[in-house]
């Protein structure tokens, strides 16, 4: 059965699966089925426990026979002669071997043969029979002399029976033509043979297998010279008698031992089975015991042989022999019934058939596609496929090779692929040079031959048969590629198929012939009266096939090694060029170049020409980004670019337009209509992304109109959807109710004018920096105009934002009033009021609003709306505060967790408003700034002040009003704080001759800490700017100090007539005094104080403590400022 030999030979792949027959050949089908028959009937050996009946039932159903014909398939079968059953056995190697030679080793040999159990016919190798005696064996009997007394011996003994007993029963059962003899190895006791022999088995039940070793020597007539003059005779009988007189002259030593005898081993046939038993005990692993042949002896035979070492046996008891000998011994038959048959392949084209035919019977019972098949076979398939191979002496290598024949004949059903790769790297793994006879190697050629064109035709016409959208047909090119790889650089198609190109040449060929066939066949489809359209078509086409490139590209380097994009493109562009070449020389009336110019300056077909060139130059940019490498700026100009300039050029204009037009038509219809238009604003920036303008002037003059043409259109369209919005009734101040229809008009418009705002985030799109880099280069100028590209988007995206805020403001500005309630209702609740529960009727209006709007409006504009609220409350609660200064601090307490509170509600987890953007919030900030300040104790502002003002002097870097020397350190021991108030440096003038009179007061502070502390003053230094006290004042204060405490230096002018000048202050921290806290030291350390003068604008701790009117502490704190300053 064959496949249809034409690739492009289609048929019935339903039909052809339910038939289960690839032609409709009913004498080969049937033959075929005889055979089946025929192998089940005269089964070999024990394979499985399938009875015979299941075997024939299942090669019925894969037949699809009926009964009638069954039975008369059945009785042809028995009705054939029966096999003739052969013995091989493969001598191995033989090891630990006795030594018989001087030199330490033997030159050891075997010979061999099967005994006839009983006086029957003897059948020759060759099938004839042996039965009288000729004048030739008497001429025989002189010639071997006292050569094959040695092996006649051996043979004629029975293991543990008497000479007597051997003499008489088998003298007469050694048949010339079941004796063999193998190769010498010489000079060794491990010699190695690996020589097969093959016997025929007349009785299973009596025939005995036997096996001599001797040691060769070169000084008498060669063995095997003996044993083939032997072989040559036919028609011996009662051989077993020279055997018998040769024995008794056999060479003895003192010992009466045999001289060269090294071993030798007597099987019985039948008993291998129990001997394969005892092997198993002894951990060898065998699939089952080894030789019964034919019928019911058969049963207990493993079909698939026996491999073990072999105890070496004495032939007496003076005999001394040593070591193993590894055999390997299987079953085969050979038919009779096909003698006249002159084909030496039928065994396995029978074979090949068989496993076909199972095959399609598994494939259409399992419905699934055919590629799904993996060469999965029921267990009575697989027995009977076993038997054949069996009874045809099908080694393995040739059931491999029947394999690959089988399936590689269904490619054209669909067989997969990757299934073939696992079938052809089992044959190849198996094959061995030398071992397939010519006409297997030219079988395989021709398949080779088949499969090797197959892969072509599917090459060729790849982008058809594996499209790349699905990961099967991707999978599949795959795995043709790794199979025919494996196939084309193996040794074996070497072998079977010379003279071939090597695998990547053929390859690259085919991909270059399929990217030609590719283009004419598109060029056959682009045909078109209009050379435009035509160019057109013809591009769409081969971008198509590019596109393909990445997908394909991968696979053909992984598997193949070939730079398939690379191949690919240089063919299209040759074949592209060509065609534009013939289309410029052409002469016609219209030909390309006219047409393009033509198409160019027409504006009379509402800009259909004008569609089509701007659709050739971007299939043209296009074809030219698929070639490797990426060609720069400058190197891809053509001879056509001015029209295409022109072209872009007229495409602007028609885009402002029909986009103008497009946003009144929009706005005249119903809102869903309307919110599709942001879509256009994506299909004008993504044309333009695609266009290239030649010439680097043109090409910014064109940017700038096409960012001002879109920025134009989004600022008009928002504000015509935002005018529709007010004529809707969205406008002035809104009622607090509004109607659901109105919300829903709010959000589709904000959600609309936000929709275009994104789409105005394009500046990565207009590639200014490539295009600045040209412009440098070309007009060596810089490129001022960049900045008023990027200031007109600016801009743009600016005015949509505030129009966007403006309208949501709107919505929330008509709660001000309500909200105004709450925060009056959070701030005068009592203080036994939870602040949650306080809260909660604001958070509840809030959430109650943002709901009618979350599911509708984009996050964005959703956070734009919490916003509002946000920027709506916060003026609130800072009216709040500051209309009731001076409180006591829970107020501003209570105030300050209402907006913890509301904070966690805006920020919502991270789904509102940001925490980055509350710190970008003035309002904001300056009013939790303000809460906390005042709800803060007095005793805490005052230490802020200070924390405040010497964080002030640590961060002066330069020094503007002089600079103080003082020692300081505190004395553990008597609690004492030891000042040494030095001098001033550049401190400023402050009286008219340019000079001062400084002197220096130095309290602790804060004083509410160090209230009994006295101040201390030094004395005046008259008219000095760098004045020398070098005066000691000391504080008994003790060792613990408060968190903030400072040592208050102010440096004054003295004056007669009026009150003295402030001429700077200085603090130095407690902390930093050795003697004090973590400050380490005794000793007087000097600081360098710089003199500082205080802010004129007041702070807002001391604006707060103002404010606490009933606070005496404060009170008196804001006088002593006054005081000193």
């Amino acid at each position: 059965m064959q496949l249809p030999a034409k690739e492009n030979e289609t048929f019935d792949i339903k039909a052809f699966l339910k038939n289960r027959a690839i032609n409709d050949d009913q004498k080969s089908l049937e033959d075929l089925y005889v055979e089946a028959v025929y192998t089940i009937v005269h089964r070999v050996g024990r394979f499985s426990g399938i009875a015979d009946d299941k075997l024939t039932q299942y090669v019925q159903q894969s037949f699809r026979f009926d009964d009638e014909r069954h039975k008369r398939l059945l009785s042809r079968a028995n009705e054939e002669k029966p096999p003739v059953v052969l013995l091989n056995v493969l001598l191995l190697e033989a090891r630990d071997l006795i030594a018989k030679d001087v030199n330490g080793f033997s030159d050891p040999f075997s010979m061999m043969g099967v005994i006839p159990g009983k006086t029957c016919k003897i059948r020759s190798s060759d099938g004839s029979s042996m039965t009288d005696k000729s004048e030739t064996e008497k001429e025989l009997q002189k010639q071997l002399g006292g050569v094959l007394h040695r092996f006649g011996g051996s043979f004629q003994r029975r293991i543990g029976s008497s000479r007597k007993q051997k003499k008489e029963s088998e003298s007469k059962q050694i048949p010339a033509k079941l004796i063999k003899a193998s190769s010498v190895q010489r000079k060794t006791l491990n010699p190695k043979w690996n020589e097969k022999f093959q016997f025929v088995v007349d009785d299973v039940t009596t025939d005995r297998f036997h096996m001599d070793i001797w040691d060769h020597d070169d000084e008498e007539q060669s063995v095997m010279d003996a044993v083939t003059s032997l072989n040559h005779i036919s028609g011996l009988k009662g051989l077993g008698r020279y055997f018998k007189e040769v024995t008794q002259s056999a060479r003895a030593d003192s010992q009466g031992c045999i001289d060269d005898f090294l071993g030798c081993i007597t099987l019985k046939i039948k008993a291998l089975c129990d001997f394969s038993v005892q092997c198993k005990k002894n951990a060898a692993l065998y699939f089952e015991h080894f030789i019964y042949i034919l019928l019911s002896a058969f049963q207990d035979i493993p079909s698939v042989g026996i491999e073990d070492w072999f105890t070496l046996e004495k032939r007496s008891e003076r005999s001394e022999v040593s070591g193993q000998v590894k055999l390997k011994l299987w079953l085969s038959t050979k038919e009779e019934r096909n003698e006249l048959d002159e084909d030496d392949l039928i065994d396995v084209k029978q074979h090949i058939d068989l496993i076909r035919q199972f095959a399609l019977h598994e494939i259409s019972q399992s419905g699934a596609p055919v590629s799904a098949y993996q060469g999965e076979l029921p267990a009575a398939a697989v027995t009977i496929l076993h038997q054949h191979a069996i009874q045809g002496d099908l080694t393995e290598l040739h059931q491999a090779l029947c394999s690959w024949l089988a399936y590689s004949s269904l490619l054209n059903i669909g067989i997969s692929y990757s299934f073939l790769f696992d079938v052809l790297s089992d044959l190849i793994s198996k094959w061995v040079p030398l071992v397939l006879d010519k006409d297997d190697e030219n079988l395989l050629g021709d398949s080779f031959a088949m499969f090797d064109q197959h892969c072509r035709i599917a090459i060729m016409d790849h982008r058809t048969r594996f499209p790349t959208n699905r990961r099967d047909s991707v999978d599949s090119i795959a795995n043709l590629l790794r199979c025919m790889k494996l196939m084309r650089e193996s040794c074996l198609y070497e072998k079977c198929v010379p003279l071939q190109r090597s695998f990547d040449a053929t390859l690259s060929a085919q991909v270059e012939m399929s990217a030609e066939a590719y283009f004419k066949k598109a060029m056959e489809d682009a045909a078109n009266d209009d050379p435009c359209v035509e160019l057109s078509l013809l591009l769409d086409s081969v971008n198509i096939a590019c596109a393909k490139f990445s997908s394909y590209d991968s696979i053909f380097k992984a598997f193949a090694g070939i730079d398939y994009a690379s191949i690919s493109y240089c063919q299209f562009n040759r074949m592209l060029e060509e065609y534009l070449c013939s289309e410029l020389m052409s002469e016609s009336a219209m030909d390309l170049k006219t047409s393009l110019i033509e198409a160019s300056k027409r504006d009379d077909d509402n800009g259909r020409s004008l569609i089509t060139l701007i659709r050739i130059h971007f299939a043209l940019l296009e074809f030219r980004s698929y070639r490797t490498p990426k060609p720069k700026d400058d190197e891809d100009s053509d001879e056509w670019g001015f029209i295409f300039d022109r072209a872009i050029g007229k495409w602007t204009d028609l885009m402002r337009v029909r986009a103008f037009a497009r946003v009144d038509l929009s706005c005249q219809l119903d809102a869903n209509v309307s919110t599709h238009l942001p879509l256009h604003f994506i299909s004008i920036i993504a044309t333009w992304e695609r266009m290239r303008v030649s010439d680097v002037r043109l090409r910014v003059d064109l940017t700038e109109k096409v960012v001002q043409s879109i920025c134009k259109i989004a600022e008009y369209y928002v504000d015509k959807i935002l005018a529709q919005l007010a004529s809707d009734g969205f406008c002035g101040d809104l009622q607090v109710f509004i109607p659901g229809a109105l919300v829903s008009m709010f959000c589709a418009a904000i959600n609309n004018a936000e929709q275009v705002r994104r789409r105005l985030l394009f500046h990565d799109k207009l590639r200014l920096d490539e295009i600045a880099s040209i412009y440098r280069r070309v007009t060596q100028c810089e490129p001022k105009w960049r900045n008023k590209i990027e200031k007109e988007i600016d801009d743009c995206d600016q005015y949509i934002n505030e129009q966007i805020d403006a309208t949501t403001d709107r919505l929330i500005r008509r709660l001000r009033s309500q909200l105004k309630k709450h925060v009056f209702h959070l701030a005068w609740s009592p203080y036994a009021c939870a602040v949650e529960s306080a809260i909660k009727p604001l958070t509840d209006m809030l959430d109650a609003e943002l709901s009618s709007v979350h599911r509708t409006l984009l996050h964005k504009n959703f956070v734009r709306v919490m916003l509002s609220q946000l920027n709506t409350l916060v003026p609130l609660l800072q009216d709040c505060v500051d209309e009731n200064p001076g409180l006591e601090p829970i107020f501003y307490q209570r105030l300050y967790d209402g907006c913890s509170v509301l904070t966690d509600f805006f920020h919502a987890d991270g789904k509102g408003i940001s925490m980055e953007t509350f710190a970008n919030l003035p309002a904001y900030q300056k009013l939790m700034s303000t809460l906390s300040l005042n709800q803060t104790s007095t005793v805490q502002l005052i230490e802020q002040y200070y924390k405040d003002l010497l964080k002030e002097q640590n961060d002066v870097s330069e020094c503007k009003y002089g600079i103080l020397n003082v020692r300081a350190y505190y004395n553990t021991n008597s609690q004492t704080l030891v000042i040494d108030v030095i001098g001033a440096k550049q401190v400023i003038p402050l009286d008219s001759n340019g000079l001062s009179d400084p002197f220096v007061i130095t309290e602790l502070v804060p004083r509410m800490r160090y209230p009994s502390q006295p101040l201390a003053r030094t004395r005046v230094v008259s008219k000095s700017l760098n004045p020398i006290f070098d005066e000691t004042f000391e504080f008994h204060i003790p060792s613990k100090i408060p968190s903030v405490a400072a040592v208050h230096f102010i440096v004054m002018d003295h004056d007669f007539l009026r009150s003295n000048d402030f001429a700077g202050e200085a603090f130095l921290d407690l902390a930093e005094v050795p003697g004090i806290g973590t400050a380490a030291g005794s000793a007087l350390r000097q600081f360098n104080l710089i003199l500082i003068h205080p802010s004129k604008k007041e702070k807002a701790s001391t604006a707060v403590l103002s404010s606490r009117k009933d606070d005496k502490d404060a009170q008196d704190f804001v006088r002593s400022l006054n005081t000193v300053y």
